[in-house]
C-alpha cells in the first residue's frame, strides 16, 4: 500500500513546477529571486507540513514571508551595530508600533468571519 496523502516536500515540488511557465518568462535576475524564494520555503518544510493548510501555497508564501521578514531583522541589526559605530545611520524600527495578535480563541483560523477564502 502506498501513501494516500503526498508529502508536503511533493506538493512544493508540484507548485514550484506549476510556476515553470512564470519563471521561463523572467529576466536571469529574477529568475534567481524566485528560486531564493522557493528556496526559503523548502526550508519551512517542517512547519508548512504541520501546519496543514487546505491551500498549500498558503503555508509556502507564509514561510517566504517569515524568512523575508528574518533578513529584515538581519540588516536592521546591522544598520544599528553600524550606526553605533559612527552614529549617522538609524535603523527604524517600524514594527515595534504594531501591536501583537493575542492567541485569546477570538479571531483566529477557526473563526468563521476571518475566513476570506473563497468557497469551491
Amino acid at each position: 500500500m502506498g501513501r494516500t496523502v503526498p508529502t508536503f516536500t511533493m506538493v512544493l515540488q508540484q507548485e514550484i513546477e506549476s510556476w515553470g511557465k512564470f519563471r521561463r518568462a523572467l529576466r536571469r535576475e529574477d529568475q534567481e529571486a524566485l528560486d531564493d524564494l522557493f528556496r526559503a520555503a523548502r526550508l519551512q518544510l517542517a512547519s508548512a507540513a504541520y501546519a496543514a493548510r487546505p491551500i498549500p501555497f498558503e503555508s509556502i508564501t507564509m514561510s517566504i514571508v517569515v524568512m523575508q521578514h528574518r533578513a529584515i531583522l538581519e540588516l536592521q541589526q546591522n544598520m544599528a551595530m553600524l550606526a553605533g559605530r559612527d552614529g549617522e545611520c538609524r535603523a527604524v524600527p517600524l514594527l515595534n508600533r504594531v501591536p501583537p495578535t493575542q492567541a485569546n480563541g477570538r479571531g483566529g483560523d477557526d473563526d468563521p468571519a476571518n475566513d476570506h477564502r473563497m468557497a469551491v
